[in-house]
């Protein structure tokens, strides 16, 4: 679900190039357009890729990018990595992700439109890791109540057991009674 939010804010902003400038009768292009389309249209054939790849693949590549960023620090690498994390778990921490897009952010090649898409993947990145806070959350609270239903369930089975040791006492305890009664 994320990533096809993703996908589609990345189509919309692909779609909404900037519109020519007019200047008395010549019509110019807006400069840096082209490459914030290519930019943009670079980040989702990546994400399509990406998506297209076995986990093991996805891994696999995550772990490649890895390495590439560590040696050079490429600004389109980290943003890579950073889809990639938002993508598969075991990739990365969203807070790695998050730490390198806002790195990315101060460099000065950042254009409104980017840096709103960083924005944007920054706030999903927090979601995921909110997300991974509270899975981690319930799943360790459903052990716990896992362990208790196990713990009752010992109890119960201790009070069956000496529930049918006193009943089997009472009935002993009637029989002689009768026999008692019958003999008297």
């Amino acid at each position: 679900m994320k990533t096809m939010a993703f996908i589609l804010v990345l189509t919309l902003l692909a779609g909404c190039q900037q519109q020519p400038i007019r200047r008395g009768n010549q019509v110019g292009a807006v400069t840096g357009a082209v490459s914030i389309t290519e930019d943009l249209q670079s980040l989702m054939d990546f994400s399509d890729r990406f998506q297209s790849y076995e986990r093991e693949g996805q891994l696999a590549l995550c772990a490649e990018m890895r390495a590439a960023f560590e040696r050079e620090a490429n600004r389109w690498t980290g943003w890579y990595l950073a889809t990639a994390i938002s993508q598969v778990d075991g990739c990365g921490t969203p807070q790695e992700a998050i730490g390198w897009i806002q790195a990315m952010l101060k460099q000065r090649f950042v254009s409104s439109e980017v840096s709103w898409l960083a924005h944007y993947q920054i706030r999903l990145l927090q979601y995921q890791q909110q997300q991974q806070q509270q899975l981690a959350a319930t799943t360790a609270e459903q052990k716990k109540l896992q362990r208790r239903l196990s713990q009752m369930d010992k109890s119960n089975s201790i009070l069956e057991k000496q529930l049918q040791d006193l009943k089997r006492i009472e009935t002993s305890i009637n029989r002689r009674l009768d026999e008692k009664h019958k003999a008297d």
